[in-house]
Parts: C-alpha cells; sequence; structure tokens
C-alpha cells in the first residue's frame, strides 16, 4: 500500500509478478548433431512483485539450437519418473496444474467452493478477507485455459531460423491494484503466479545432406568423406567405426557448396532393424543423392551392392530408386 507523510492510508499500489520464461527450439544449420541439447531444459523464473506499483522482472527466453532435420514429439509424462534434487517430478508438476485448474473451474462455475487457496494473502489477514466473489482477471482465466488444452507437439524443423515454443513459460500474479473495487478499496491479497508448461519429448535427428554415402561396415566411407570434404570422422581398420552420421561440406571455386553425410554402415536385415538398422536408415531418407561405397576388395562387390539397394528399398520403397552413384 503507498504510504507517505501525509497519506497514511494510501491505494494499493503492490506491483505484478513477472512472466517466467519460455523454451524454444530454433534451428542453426551450424549445429550438426543433438549434443548440444540437455536432458532438461528450463527457463528461469520472473521475478517478484513489489511495493510503489514495481512489476517484476520478466525473464528471458531460453532458445536451443538444433541441427536442420530435428524431429520434435511429445512423450507421455510418466508419474512415478524419479526426481532429482528434491524437486518434484513433472507428473506431480502436471498433478498439481490440473488440481489448480479444477479449483479455478470450480471456483468460477460456484461461488460455494473455495478460492481463497489461489491468492496470497497479507499477514493476518487470511481469515478476513472474502476473495469468494472476486472475479478473477480475464488474462488468469484465459492461461489456465492454455494450460488445460495443451496439445501433443510434432514438428518437423528443416529451415535456418525456424523456431518452435515447447514450453510456454509462467504467467506472474496480478497485485493488489487488480482488485481495488468500489466494495473494498483496501484489499489484503493479490492472485498467486502460474506455473508455466512442463513437457517430456522426444528430438530425433533425420540428417539432411545433398549426397549420402552407402555402404557395408568398413567400406570406406569415412575414408572418402575425409577425402572430399572438410569433415575428420574417426577411421579404424574394424567395423562400425562410425556410429552417428557426419556431414562434411565440399565448397567449390564458385561459392557453390554441397554437403555430404557418411552414414553408418548397413548390414543384411537392416530394414528389419538388425543391428541398429532403424537408427542408421532414417539418416538416408533426407539424402537428395546417394553415392555407393563398395569394397571391391570383397570376394564380391556386385553382391554388395546389390544388398544394399535391396535393404533401401525394402525400408521405403522407391528409396533405391533415388538418383545414384
Amino acid at each position: 500500500f503507498f504510504r507517505d507523510v501525509f497519506v497514511p492510508r494510501g491505494p494499493p499500489n503492490g506491483g505484478d509478478g513477472g512472466a517466467g520464461g519460455s523454451v524454444w527450439l530454433e534451428v542453426d544449420e551450424n549445429e550438426s548433431s543433438l549434443g548440444c541439447v540437455k536432458q532438461q531444459l528450463r527457463a528461469h523464473a520472473g521475478a517478484n512483485g513489489k511495493g510503489k506499483n514495481m512489476h517484476g522482472k520478466a525473464a528471458s527466453d531460453l532458445v536451443v539450437r538444433v541441427p536442420r532435420g530435428t524431429l520434435v514429439r511429445s512423450l507421455a509424462v510418466q508419474p512415478d519418473q524419479p526426481t532429482v534434487s528434491g524437486e518434484p517430478s513433472r507428473g506431480a508438476h502436471n498433478a498439481y496444474l490440473d488440481a489448480l485448474a479444477q479449483r479455478v473451474r470450480s471456483a468460477e462455475q460456484s461461488q460455494r467452493k473455495d478460492k481463497s487457496s489461489l491468492f496470497v494473502h497479507y499477514p493476518r489477514w487470511e481469515d478476513r478477507n472474502d476473495v469468494q466473489g472476486v472475479r478473477l482477471p480475464a488474462e488468469y482465466s484465459a492461461f489456465l485455459r492454455m494450460l488445460e488444452d495443451t496439445e501433443p507437439l510434432a514438428a518437423d524443423l528443416t529451415r535456418h531460423g525456424q523456431r518452435m515454443l515447447v514450453a510456454a513459460g509462467g504467467l506472474g500474479g496480478p497485485g493488489n491494484p487488480h482488485f481495488n473495487l468500489p466494495g473494498d478499496r483496501q484489499p489484503h491479497y493479490a492472485l498467486r503466479g502460474l506455473p508455466g508448461v512442463t513437457r517430456q519429448i522426444e528430438l530425433e535427428l533425420k540428417t539432411i545432406a545433398d549426397v549420402g554415402l552407402v555402404g557395408m561396415p568398413n567400406a570406406g566411407k569415412s575414408s572418402f568423406l575425409r577425402a572430399v570434404s572438410n569433415a575428420h570422422p574417426r577411421v579404424a581398420p574394424y567395423p562400425f567405426t562410425t556410429l552417428n552420421p557426419y556431414v562434411g561440406s565440399v565448397d567449390y571455386a564458385d561459392a557453390r557448396q554441397v554437403t555430404v553425410a557418411d552414414i553408418p554402415g548397413l548390414i543384411p536385415g537392416a530394414h528389419r532393424n538388425v543391428g541398429l538398422g532403424h537408427e542408421f536408415l532414417r539418416h538416408v531418407e533426407r539424402s537428395r543423392v546417394l553415392v555407393y561405397i563398395v569394397d571391391v576388395t570383397r570376394p564380391n562387390p556386385w553382391a554388395d551392392l546389390l544388398a544394399l539397394q535391396q535393404e533401401l528399398e525394402l525400408y521405403r520403397p522407391g528409396l533405391a530408386a533415388r538418383p545414384s552413384l
């Protein structure tokens, strides 16, 4: 409340709480893997409001950069997921949101319901404040409806600079000036802030490249990529040296650039997910041109080439028919 030398009982002037930060995913063409993404992403909370109508500072958004070709999917929240550092689990957090939304929904529908738990009360005024007839701000109710109607995420991030909102930040609580009504000029209460959205998501990278190198394990794909591009994948004289795709670029004198992806080695039965078949084959889908790397020192290199083409066709019809070399 406003207090001054000659104003012993001034009007309410408590500031609003600051909004929490949101979590965004942004495509960055300079990123080549999802190794930069932490397992838990959390934006900062907004600051509390203060007296003299000083509103709390809104928190900055958390922007996570991901490579082109990232698929985003929502996962079901596991209620019994273990917690870290004493914090409530995601399931408990969403249960709290559901209970909070239910309280507000019930309170709006019936004046007999208790709204007191939604408010922050001035010390020793919990029993004296009558908040049953207080109308909630429209923005507050709309935010609660947004929390209830949160839809599953499903997106394919393919353009540089493309952004996607993963989790909206929380809403700061309105201060007591919002409740300065004709019937109550001295409201000793304010609304609590609402927490932001909590999600479990899965990120999958399907490498986007102009050229995809396809071959049996230890056929020389990584050596070829090192020779023609600026990439430096690991090279060793044993199979499955490459377990994740590497992307290199071939620069031409006229400023043109071609990206080449080293796809981990395929084996017979890869289309049935033998070994890590699906983990490897999914990266081939985004390549415009396929280059088969065949070891001619093997007993039957033509059979190896036919086996590779067959695995691609069985995994996804028409994949082997793409332009190839």
